[in-house]
């Protein structure tokens, strides 16, 4: 570095040190809230707020790096369905191992946000990254 500016190669350190520390936060703001709602019993409505800050931090780093890089791959079709039906799974066993089978006349609240979420998880995902991947090409044609 040469007369106190910064190369190519010193802003891509920093911003992926920027990348991992904001991950990291967010991991640990997750493992607060479960902690929080699951071992100390706190109601949901009590973490609202942290929720909402997680699911924002979580929702902004996606965008941007998906409209300022354009660097987040768009799964085709059948990728997406994998994980889906991956994170669906996933998601229904553990429930399923810690809280006992649902009982399906409760199907609301039990069985809906399990195979819900990750719809909207995996569709949120795939919107940002071909939203982002269009508006880098748009940018790349306009050049």
């Amino acid at each position: 570095m040469t007369s106190g500016l910064w190369d190519e190669r010193t802003e891509q350190v920093a911003g992926r040190s920027a990348t991992i520390a904001l991950g990291l936060t967010q991991v640990a703001l997750g493992v607060a809230l479960m902690i929080r709602l699951y071992v100390h019993d706190q109601p949901d409505a009590e973490v609202r707020d942290l929720q909402l800050v997680l699911f924002g931090s979580i929702l902004a780093y996606f965008a941007l790096r998906s409209f300022l890089g354009g660097i987040m791959p768009v799964p085709t079709l059948r990728q997406a369905l994998t994980a889906y039906a991956a994170l669906t799974a996933v998601l229904f066993v553990a429930l399923s191992l810690w809280l006992g089978l649902p009982d399906l006349s409760e199907w609301t609240t039990n069985i809906l946000p399990a195979v819900l979420g990750p719809a909207i998880i995996v569709g949120g995902y795939w919107v940002v990254a071909a939203l982002g991947k269009r508006y880098v090409e748009r940018g790349l044609e306009e050049d």
